[in-house]
């Protein structure tokens, strides 16, 4: 494999045993959008990871990736490492603070190349690389993501030397503005027949941002459904049907008192005050857009 040049090689990240890796939404869509766009004859696709390390080593944080040219047959496998030195270059001098922290690609397995092109990232950076193995065709029904590391295995320094890939733990985070995307885009449903024929793809989907109302409706709904669940996890454990759970327990004790006690009528009163201020705000918006869609209508008659 070719060199990295030296310049890029300034980075410093905590060494130790890696145990948990948290990725930012961001990272898996960067991967599924990059899987999306590879040519047919290509199996699969892989990038570098970047983000940073704990002080102690122990967690990996992903915030961010990119594509890389690697090249694998049966016979050799080739990284395009000057291209790598650019695309990490240029998103250290957005991104100060991340650094390269590993690579990702899409399947459902690690193989034998895989092990080469981890050793190429554990060999050229001074880094403990961190293998994020992300099943964008969702052959098990759903988008299998696992998260690895490699130990030595066999005997050292010999023909019996060999790498084992050691799973770690692997979390989402995001924030409430993220969730909420996200559920955004888990609602979009296959675009029409009509849809295709203006130009989309047949395998797109879209979905429209919902108005304050149906926000609100969604989020009575959820929380109602999640009260329903509740309660019938509370009789089944009353009845003996469900094994209590001191943990779920000390959780619920824990919600119910931190929720102020309000009385009904009052709740229900200041809800309907609240319900009458969003509709106030929704009614101006829909009348101030309409008033500008008038005067630009008369603006361009004149």
């Amino acid at each position: 494999m070719d060199e990295v040049e030296p310049q890029f090689l300034q980075l410093n990240i905590g060494a130790g045993s890696v145990s948990s890796a948290v990725v930012e939404p961001v990272v898996y869509l960067g991967i599924l959008a990059h899987s999306v766009r590879r040519p047919d004859s290509l199996p699969r696709v892989m990038g570098a990871l970047l983000g940073g390390v704990s002080d102690d080593g122990a967690e990996v944080e992903l915030r961010g990736c990119f594509p890389l040219a690697i090249t694998e047959n049966d016979e050799e496998v080739s990284v395009d490492s000057e291209h790598l030195a650019q695309m990490l270059h240029l998103h250290l001098q957005a991104n100060s603070k991340d650094t390269l922290v590993g690579w990702y690609s899409t399947g459902d397995k690690v193989d034998a190349n895989s092990a080469l092109i981890h050793e190429y990232f554990a060999s050229e950076f001074p880094i403990v690389p961190l293998h994020l193995l992300v099943d964008a065709e969702l052959k098990e029904g759903r988008l299998g993501i696992k998260a690895f590391v490699t130990s030595e295995a066999g005997v050292p320094s010999s023909e019996f030397a060999g790498t084992m890939f050691l799973p770690v733990t692997c979390s989402l985070k995001l924030n409430d503005a993220e969730k909420s995307g996200l559920d955004l885009i888990a609602q979009a449903r296959p675009v029409s027949e009509l849809d295709n024929f203006v130009g989309g793809e047949g395998n797109s989907s879209v979905t429209g941002v919902l108005s304050d109302m149906d926000s609100l409706e969604r989020s009575v709904l959820a929380i109602q459904s999640m009260v329903e669940s509740l309660q019938e996890w509370v009789a089944g454990v009353k009845s003996g049907d469900i094994p209590a759970d001191t943990g779920i327990g000390r959780y619920l004790l824990d919600t119910v008192s931190s929720v102020p006690l309000i009385d009904s009528g009052d709740f229900e009163k200041m809800f309907n005050n609240h319900l009458q201020d969003l509709l106030m705000v929704l009614y101006l918006s829909n009348l101030t857009r309409t008033q500008l869609a008038i005067a630009q209508r008369l603006q361009n008659l004149v």
